[in-house]
């Protein structure tokens, strides 16, 4: 039983590898089939077969490389365009930082500034509240009073706080109502 099955399997391999090697061939384009009528009889078909030299074979394979070959080339000439639309982002990027850091320069000259107008405004502030308190001093504690009545009670406690005689501002402070008077003693230091 296993020499016959040997036995088949031998015959059916020298039977079907002619065909399937002619196959192959055709497959990869290294034989073909050309059908046609024959010189000397016109009315018989004549099938003639061709082995094909490597040289269709490789213009059929250069063919395709050219294909490639052109695809790499448009992909490197998208890759170039993507390049320099990049590099020209990249140059509007390097301005737009440069702006931005002239700006934030010039923020910082300017915080500078207001800190230092920050710094001078107490001093200058304190000046008008002594200036103020020598006018509030010198009127009569009764008109001193309308007057301060309609000031803020925080300006009110800077003015009374820089009078130097306290005869002065108490006068003032009963003239106050009862309400102002309160808010105001609370805020004098």
């Amino acid at each position: 039983m296993r020499f016959k099955e040997i036995l088949l399997i031998i015959i059916v391999a020298l039977v079907t590898f002619p065909i399937l090697y002619v196959v192959m061939l055709l497959a990869t384009g290294s034989l073909r089939l050309v059908y046609g009528f024959a010189d000397e009889k016109p009315d018989a078909k004549v099938m003639k077969v061709e082995e094909v030299r490597h040289t269709a074979r490789r213009d059929s394979m250069a063919a395709a490389n050219s294909k490639v070959f052109e695809a790499l080339q448009k992909e490197r000439a998208d890759l170039k365009k993507e390049q320099e639309r990049l590099a020209e982002q990249y140059a509007r990027l390097e301005l737009l930082q440069a702006e931005i850091e002239k700006g934030r320069e010039s923020l910082v000259s300017e915080r500078g500034q207001l800190e230092k107008k920050m710094a001078e405004t107490p001093a200058l502030e304190d000046a008008r509240f002594k200036k103020l308190a020598k006018i509030y001093q010198a009127m009569k504690p009764g008109e001193a009073a309308a007057i301060l009545e309609t000031i803020q009670d925080s300006q009110v406690a800077a003015i009374l706080g820089r009078m130097n005689d306290d005869r002065q501002k108490g006068k003032i402070l009963s003239l106050l109502t009862k309400e102002k008077a309160v808010r105001v003693n609370k805020l004098i230091k």
